[in-house]
């Protein structure tokens, strides 16, 4: 079944949000930022994985001088993450059919006030994103996007794509760009005026009175 995006929602400072309303102003911070991030749910140490293994039966062994220690069994997790530049992310939030496939509404998590304490809602989306795939390719610089899915990483083995995330991250319901830049560095750049077709509000404001319904 195809998923429809209606909306996208940029969370962010008020400053930061402006600058988007006004200018187009895309800023895409690089893979590694987030992965080493020290802030809740806004780092993820799992970005930019490729594969995550839970052992079904492991065991440590503390190597002490002519006395070693077996500790059997223990839960342990192993995950392969290149050391090299990945790429760069632009993330938003996707207001889509899947959110009522289920259930008749969907309200936005309060959580999402983390990421900053306004919010634009982006109502132009094939528009929005033609506008930061034309200055990425001006750039020559490969992307692809796509929703995030979510997965449970405490249980089997995952192969690992930069379109999945954490189960426990679900609540952001994201939408991400992914530009395969070649230096590590933010890439910052502008698609012009969204005024037309977007709108300011205080994320608090917006999150208490959004209601996503089956129409």
């Amino acid at each position: 079944m195809t998923t429809s995006v209606k909306y996208l929602i940029k969370f962010g400072s008020e400053e930061n949000i402006k600058n988007l309303f006004e200018k187009g102003e895309i800023f895409m911070n690089t893979i590694k930022t987030f992965k080493n991030l020290d802030k809740k749910d806004i780092g993820d140490k799992y970005e930019g994985s490729a594969k995550i293994i839970n052992p079904t039966e492991s065991k440590l062994t503390l190597k002490f001088p002519n006395n070693p220690i077996t500790i059997n069994p223990i839960k342990m997790q192993l995950w392969q993450t290149p050391n090299e530049h990945i790429g760069n992310i632009y993330s938003t939030y996707a207001i889509s059919d899947q959110l009522v496939r289920r259930k008749s509404t969907h309200r936005i998590d309060p959580r999402m006030q983390i990421f900053g304490s306004h919010c634009l809602i982006i109502k132009d989306v094939m528009g929005f994103l033609e506008g930061i795939f034309s200055e990425l390719d001006e750039q020559n610089i490969c992307y692809s996007h796509n929703l995030v899915t979510y997965y449970d990483y405490s249980k089997l083995n995952h192969k690992i794509t930069l379109f999945a995330k954490s189960h426990l991250l679900s609540y952001q319901k994201e939408h991400r760009i992914v530009a395969k830049t070649e230096k590590d560095l933010p890439l910052k750049f502008g698609i012009g005026s969204m005024e037309n077709y977007s709108e300011i509000y205080t994320a608090n404001d917006f999150i208490k009175g959004a209601v996503v319904e089956l129409i």
